[in-house]
């Protein structure tokens, strides 16, 4: 099998994994407990992310969050005051819809993504303008230093 056909298929997997962990806290009566552990945890870990992947810049996150995890391809704009973020499908947003399951996107793309952009060396913070859970595009905002 070829490689950008097998890191496909791993993604969708990943997906696959952490849209049965939404459903599996979630019928354990836990989702919003994890998510708060989970957001405490991904704060105190993101600079240590920022330095292993050599992320300088709120462009560099989605970027690699886009390459590596597969679930969203972020278009980005950079203007003098911001960067929007915007993409047009998630796939796990899709799986998580089909299953009929629990908004899955804070515990595993807001809170990392904000983590990320806070732990970023200028000040940077994170707007979440919309979602695909609840319209038909994600939509981050980055603000700060540049």
């Amino acid at each position: 099998m070829e490689t950008e056909k097998r890191l496909k298929m791993l993604q969708l997997f990943y997906a696959g994994v952490l849209a049965d962990s939404v459903r599996r806290y979630s019928e354990a009566g836990i989702l919003a407990d994890v998510e708060a552990q989970k957001e405490k945890e991904q704060k105190m870990a993101a600079k240590g992310q920022l330095a292993q992947l050599r992320i300088t810049d709120p462009s560099g996150i989605f970027n690699v969050f886009s390459e590596v995890f597969g679930c969203i391809s972020w278009n980005i704009e950079e203007t003098e005051e911001k960067l929007t973020a915007r993409g047009h499908s998630c796939l796990l947003c899709a799986i998580a819809k089909k299953m009929n399951l629990p908004k899955p996107c804070n515990i595993y793309c807001i809170n990392p993504v904000r983590a990320q952009v806070e732990g970023l060396e200028r000040g940077y913070r994170l707007n979440v303008r919309s979602t695909l859970w609840e319209s038909d595009k994600c939509e981050f905002v980055v603000t700060g230093n540049k």
